[in-house]
């Protein structure tokens, strides 16, 4: 009880910024989408109507995997209220899957410090350039490859980051992990790198 007690409190803590999140940066990528591809439809300057071509597909690509990805907790609290939790098993069974879902979020908060999504942004942005040099105005692709690097980056960091610390908090009261450890984590910035040490 203990521990499905602290772990609602997490997941309660975490639900709101992960819905501002998740229906915010879908909404933009949804509108900006469909924006661009009604904007080069009607475009007459073979150039312009290429860039905007190029921001609708990338815009939409975003939403695609803001649809098929979304943040373990907003599916996973809908999952939890279906368990019930009267016997002892049951409750059991409701804490694995509470831990699964504040697990789940915390690694997912953590991919911000792996290269994968980084990485990704810039392919995905060095395509469309690609596309604007061989069928647009070459002296657009830096403009729209800077711009859409900008926005994946954005959305990469402001991603909530708080599951992180009660998954943490979670494992030092009650499993005894970390109490007498050392974590530390690279964290890259603009023209800097910061190594943070938590002991």
């Amino acid at each position: 009880d203990d521990r499905l007690r602290y772990l609602n409190s997490g997941l309660s803590d975490i639900k709101q910024p992960s819905n501002y999140w998740q229906y915010g940066w879908t909404g933009f990528y949804g509108i900006s989408g469909a924006a661009q591809l009604a904007g080069a439809i009607g475009e007459d300057d073979n150039d312009d109507a290429t860039v905007l071509y190029v921001g609708a597909v990338k815009s939409l690509g975003g939403l695609t995997m803001m649809l098929l990805n979304p943040l373990p907790v907003l599916g996973g609290l809908d999952e939890l209220d279906q368990l019930p939790q009267e016997t002892k098993q049951q409750k059991l069974d409701r804490l694995a899957a509470t831990e699964r879902i504040l697990e789940e979020s915390a690694r997912r908060a953590d991919e911000r410090y792996t290269i994968k999504p980084h990485l990704i942004g810039l392919v995905v942005n060095l395509l469309g350039a690609g596309a604007i040099v061989a069928w647009g105005d070459k002296d657009d692709a830096l403009a729209s490859t800077a711009l859409g690097v900008a926005i994946n980056e954005a959305a990469i960091w402001s991603q909530p980051s708080a599951a992180q610390k009660y998954w943490q908090s979670y494992q030092r009261k009650f499993n005894g992990v970390g109490v007498n450890s050392i974590d530390w984590r690279i964290v890259p910035g603009i023209n800097s790198v910061t190594l943070q040490v938590a002991f």
